[in-house]
C-alpha cells in the first residue's frame, strides 16, 4: 500500500499520480493512519462504494468478535449452561404466550 502524509494533500498532482498508480493511498498524520483514499473508476458510483466499504467494515467487526470469542475459550458456556439457558427462555416464552 502506498502512503501519503496529510501535508501531501496540498499537492493535488502528487495525489492524482499516487491514486492513478496504486489505486489506493493510506493518508497518515504524523505517521499514524487516519484515512484511506480510493480512486473511483469512471463509471463507479461513490455512494455504492461507500456502502460497500461500510459493509466490509461491519464484516471485519463481526470477524474480530468471533476471533476474540474463540480466543476466550475459558469464558465459554458448558453444555449444561446452554441447556439451562434454553430451558429458561422456553419457559419465559410459554408464560408470555399464556397471557396473550
Amino acid at each position: 500500500m502506498n502512503y501519503l502524509a496529510v501535508k501531501d494533500l496540498k499537492a493535488p498532482l502528487l495525489v492524482r499520480e499516487t491514486l492513478a498508480r496504486y489505486g489506493t493511498a493510506l493518508v497518515t498524520n504524523n505517521g499514524v493512519p487516519m484515512a484511506l483514499m480510493v480512486q473511483l473508476g469512471k463509471d463507479e458510483n461513490p455512494l455504492e462504494l461507500e456502502q460497500a466499504i461500510r459493509l466490509a467494515r461491519a464484516r471485519l467487526a463481526v470477524s474480530a468478535i468471533r476471533r476474540d470469542t474463540r480466543m476466550k475459550r475459558e469464558a465459554a458456556l458448558s453444555m449444561s449452561d446452554v441447556d439451562a439457558e434454553i430451558k429458561a427462555v422456553r419457559a419465559e416464552r410459554k408464560t408470555r404466550l399464556a397471557h396473550v
